[in-house]
């Protein structure tokens, strides 16, 4: 595929950002679901802006299965953020609900609900005034319950999707021990055989806490659905190269590189970003519906 991004960057993001957020919608959603007979893994490791000392280091794992009408969807979504001296792991259970809108339409519903633990290694802080009454001055771990809701509407041909994280705080209630409140929406149309075994798929996502916000335009396309590649330009922050290859029908893979060309391109050597995912057969008898239009399905 090849992927065109504009975007209005935004400096201070308190989730983790990946250039391949197009196939980790289930990371910001949880009505994010494929609805097939699959059990659906992903893993995606992200580290940013090489050459900086304590850079930050991102990890996602994701499982995720719709095992039947009656029942509907579960998954498990695990983060693991490393921030210069700030260790952020997130743990979130989902589950979803589709309702048949269309003859191959569906509307699903989706929350989750899970803990977000931030550790600060206070003994590797400066502070100007020592005797600083709210100063951290050891390793201090906050844990605090994290729950979202999300909404999207999906089709063999488009889909679109928002959803709302860490509802537990808004920005204005937001401190150190605590994440604010994320707002996520997204669309996407799939364009068939523009050329011989060539779709394309244009994507715009944007995200927001209500004091910054990003926004992501992508022009998807991919080869005879086993091979994929590209650029993605976020204005402000980097330039990026996305190849991806389907080893087996089951197992792909995908990397991405980031050439800062923001504030900070003087002193990054960029950042390196990999995805595998895989599909194992599901826990019903026949296949449920056509997979949804996903990079990585």
């Amino acid at each position: 595929m090849v992927i065109l991004t504009l975007a209005i960057y935004a400096p201070a993001q308190n989730s983790p950002n990946f250039s391949q957020y197009m196939g980790i919608e289930r990371k910001f959603n949880p009505a994010s679901i494929n609805l097939s007979n699959t059990i659906d893994f992903s893993l995606i490791a992200r580290q940013q802006w090489v050459g900086f000392e304590n850079a930050p280091s991102t990890q996602i794992f994701n499982a995720s299965t719709y095992i039947h009408d009656i029942f509907g969807g579960v998954g498990l979504n695990i983060i693991n953020d490393q921030l210069g001296y700030e260790h952020n792991l997130s743990v979130r259970g989902n589950y979803s609900f589709p309702v048949q809108v269309g003859v191959l339409s569906h509307l699903v519903f989706g929350v989750g609900f899970g803990f977000v633990s931030r550790t600060i290694d206070g003994t590797q802080l400066i502070y100007d005034d020592p005797n600083d009454p709210t100063a951290i001055l050891h390793a201090e771990t906050f844990l605090k319950p994290d729950f979202s809701f999300g909404i999207e509407l999906i089709d063999p041909n488009f889909r679109v999707g928002g959803s709302i994280q860490h509802l537990y705080r808004s920005l204005n209630n937001a401190g150190i021990e605590f994440t604010p409140r994320h707002y996520n929406f997204y669309g996407s149309y799939r364009f068939h055989n523009v050329w011989p075994n060539l779709t394309l798929e244009p994507y715009v996502l944007v995200r927001t806490n209500m004091h910054v916000m990003q926004v992501d335009v992508s022009l998807l396309a991919h080869y005879n659905e086993r091979i994929w590649g590209g650029i993605s330009l976020r204005f402000g922050d980097a330039l990026s190269a996305i190849i991806g290859y389907a080893i087996t029908e089951n197992i792909r893979i995908g990397y991405s590189y980031d050439h800062s060309i923001g504030v900070n391109r003087r002193y990054s050597g960029g950042s390196h970003e990999i995805m595998i995912s895989t599909s194992l057969p599901g826990f019903n008898r026949t296949r449920i519906r056509p997979n949804t239009p996903r990079l990585f399905n």
